[in-house]
Formats: C-alpha cells, structure tokens, sequence
C-alpha cells in the first residue's frame, strides 16, 4: 500500500529532482512544490538514514505523483514495452525503501479505507459491508467520473464522485466514519439490521459469508 501512495511517489519526484522541471502556469503550486520539496529534504538531512523518512511531512502535491507515473508510463513505451526497464527503475528508485517493511505496518493501518473497515468489523463486528466503485460516462468527451459508495447490509450511508475511483474511494471512508463517529454498538445493529455477531457465534457458514462481503 505505502509503495502506490501519492505520498511516497511525491518524495521520489523530489528525491530524483524531476520536481524541478514542473512545467505550470500556477503561482500557488510553485509554492506547494517548493515548500514540500524543502520539507522532504530536510527530513531526509536529519532522518539518520532512516528509509521511511518521507512518512514524516506533509502531503506531496498531486502533480509530482503524477510526474513519477507518466515517467514510468513513458520509460515502459521508449523501451518498446519491455518491462524489464521498469523493473530496472522500481529497483534503483523505489525498493531501496522499502528493505524492511516492516516499519510501515502503522502506515498501511492509517489509510483510510483501512481504518473504516477496521472499526465496521471490530468495534460493531459487521461483516456485510463494502465500497462499491463505477464510472459514469461524461457524455460529451470528457473523461469518466468514478462514483463509489460505501454500502452496509443493502444501504448505502456515504458517497462520493471524483476522476479517480482511488480518491473517491478514499473520500468515501472519510465521510463515512464522520457518519457512524459515535455510534454506539447497540445503536449501529438498530439502525442497519445488523446480525452479524449473531450469526457469527451461531451458524459458522454465515460467518464465512459476512467476512467474503466485507473482504469484497
């Protein structure tokens, strides 16, 4: 997870300096670029070499993620679609980082979607739930936009329309755990019909059902 983040591809944009050739026409994202590039590389001065320094400040701006992908794109179709090239630049550019993945256990807790179905299967011990993703076509040329929900026993409690059914995704859980933030147990079984522990501690094959949906 910590590898596909826009965060971690941010701090390989600055860390091979291809930030410095952003080409734009907007004074506020030559500001962010240059305020987070300043951030990464004093966190990598002072981290002791420790790999995951990049964890430790702000967000990248979207567009140096973005950098790093369409490079890797181009570097793939330059070589005539030979993967073997992109392998070459995740080995020199990226897997240094991660040796020991270890580290990023709290990280990938930390995400989002993560922490939603963490608390949806631990604190109210619901297994039918999941976020369901499509794209709506523009109709007028433009590119589609991604819509996702997140659905729990057949209903639907927060949504979201973005480009990316990535950001949608994640925008979703963050709008859901608003939603059920202070939901008691109790409260949470009464309001989606939720049975699920029910279930669980008497039929075993219900069990294994709630736990594929969630899983889905």
């Amino acid at each position: 997870m910590a590898m596909v983040t826009n965060k971690f591809l941010g701090a390989v944009c600055v860390k091979l300096g291809f930030y410095r050739h952003l080409r734009h026409n907007n004074a506020g994202i030559e500001h962010q670029v240059r305020t987070y590039a300043t951030e990464l590389l004093e966190a990598e001065r002072t981290s002791g070499g420790a790999p995951d320094y990049w964890t430790t400040v702000n967000d990248p701006p979207k567009c140096l993620a973005d950098m790093v992908e369409a490079y890797v794109g181009a570097v793939f179709i330059d070589s005539d679609f030979d993967y073997n090239e992109v392998q070459r630049f995740f080995d020199m550019h990226m897997k240094p980082f991660f040796e020991d993945m270890s580290i990023y256990d709290t990280f990938a807790n930390n995400h989002p979607v993560t922490r939603l179905f963490h608390m949806l299967q631990q604190t109210y011990g619901c297994r039918e739930s999941r976020i369901m993703a499509d794209e709506i076509p523009s109709g007028d040329g433009n590119a589609a936009q991604a819509i996702t929900g997140l659905m729990i026993h057949n209903e639907v409690i927060a949504g979201d329309v973005s480009k990316s059914v990535r950001y949608s995704k994640l925008r979703t859980a963050l709008k859901a755990a608003d939603e059920l933030q202070g939901i008691a147990p109790y409260e949470f079984r009464r309001k989606f019909g939720c049975d699920c522990n029910v279930k669980s501690n008497g039929d075993a094959g219900d069990t294994v059902d709630g736990a594929d949906s969630a899983a889905a």
